[in-house]
């Protein structure tokens, strides 16, 4: 499943993407109203990871979402 995780500011690009790369497939883009997170991850328990991580690292959860994906077939 895709998520979009969207945090405030802009905390520091390609270190945060290499962090996560640990835990998810993920490419931060800033935006104007904060940093998001595409991050493709196997189930909700992945996602909690995440959002706990960032959650360690000091970072302002703002929102988060599933991308509903286009069906094979």
């Amino acid at each position: 499943m895709l998520y979009h995780i969207r945090v405030d500011g802009s905390p520091g690009g390609a270190d945060l993407e290499q962090l996560l790369r640990e835990h998810a497939d993920v490419v931060a883009t800033p935006t104007p109203g904060g940093t998001v997170l595409s991050c493709r991850l196997p189930d909700t328990a992945a996602l909690t990871g995440v959002v706990a991580l960032l959650h360690d690292l000091g970072l302002v959860l703002v929102e988060a979402h599933a991308v509903p994906e286009p069906s094979e077939g």
